[in-house]
């Protein structure tokens, strides 16, 4: 039996040698050990915060709603906000996001929810919800999870070569030739948002744009649990700059969906519809690229419109 324990010692500690570097170098700061580290916008961490000091108002959504100044937002409302709103969420994702957040935290009063005609498209879905879950709950499962040991993998080349991960933020100083055609003519877009309104075209077009049906019926039924809950429910359409507008959303037809959208729950909550108006309040200029606010000129000012009710 000793000579058993020997040998599992043995076979152990390599198991263990990499426990440690995994927990030394993993990106997100899982274990709360460390002083800084980038977490971006990450479910993961994003859960774990949250379930570990739960706010009775907590913000969902996508990258449109995860780089909000989260002490600016707290200034504006009052009181502890929930960031629990990610890069990539599909919205039956926030859906379900949700209702675990109402279930751990039944005190919830205030929800902002971020969606858009991007997130509505059929196409996008997603199904992640319960390996968020998993995960946020469970260290093992975050230690053993492929993709977070090769995100750690990336954190040791980047110690290694000096260079430290930090997080995008949505900002660029854009030189003044993207503002002008080869011919010295002005631009009405920026070089970098036609090229962006030409990848979310191609992205609505490959596979043609439809509405989720089902999920805007999930979201009318959330909207309606709200309402009976004492919930406040704010459905927020985040800025889209006018190139999104102009060369996706009114050549496809996609503007009738966002307004069909936008009648249906408003019935049952209240709505923010900052995607499609008559006259968008942000320059091209406040934009990062077509669906993101320049971190410094734009993204302050929406906060402002948004949270300083």
């Amino acid at each position: 039996m000793l000579k058993l324990a020997k040998k599992l010692a043995i076979v152990m500690v390599p198991v263990l040698i990499y426990f440690g570097i995994f927990i030394y170098f993993e990106p997100y700061n899982y274990f709360g050990i460390k002083q800084s580290a980038y977490t971006g916008d990450s479910a993961i961490v994003r859960v774990r915060n949250y379930n570990a000091d739960p706010a009775d108002v907590i913000i969902l959504g996508d990258s449109k709603m995860a780089h909000f100044d989260m002490e600016k937002v707290e200034n504006l409302v009052g009181e502890k906000v929930g960031q629990l709103s990610f890069g990539g969420a599909a919205i039956n994702e926030s859906i379900d996001l949700f209702y675990y957040a109402v279930e751990q935290n039944p005190e919830i009063h205030t929800v902002y929810f971020g969606a858009s005609f991007y997130t509505l498209n059929k196409s996008y879905y997603k199904d992640r919800m319960s390996s968020i879950e998993t995960i946020a709950e469970n260290p093992f499962a975050y230690m053993l999870n492929f993709n977070y040991n090769v995100e750690m993998l990336n954190e040791i080349k980047y110690f290694l070569q000096g260079v430290e991960n930090v997080a995008s933020t949505h900002h660029e100083d854009w030189p003044e030739e993207d503002y002008y055609n080869q011919d010295g003519t002005k631009k009405k877009f920026r070089r970098n948002l036609e090229e962006y309104a030409d990848t979310i075209y191609g992205v609505c077009t490959a596979v043609p744009y439809e509405i989720d049906t089902e999920d805007v019926e999930r979201y009318i039924e959330m909207a309606k649990y709200c309402k009976d809950n004492g919930i406040r429910l704010v459905t927020v359409m985040p800025p889209m700059e006018d190139s999104l507008k102009e060369l996706v959303v009114e050549p496809l037809g996609i503007d009738r969906h966002i307004v069909d959208f936008v009648n249906k729950v408003s019935e049952y909550s209240e709505v923010k519809n900052f995607e499609y108006n008559q006259v968008n309040p942000f320059s091209q200029e406040q934009f990062y690229d077509g669906f993101h606010l320049d971190t410094y000129s734009g993204l302050p000012i929406f906060t402002e419109m948004l949270f300083g009710e």
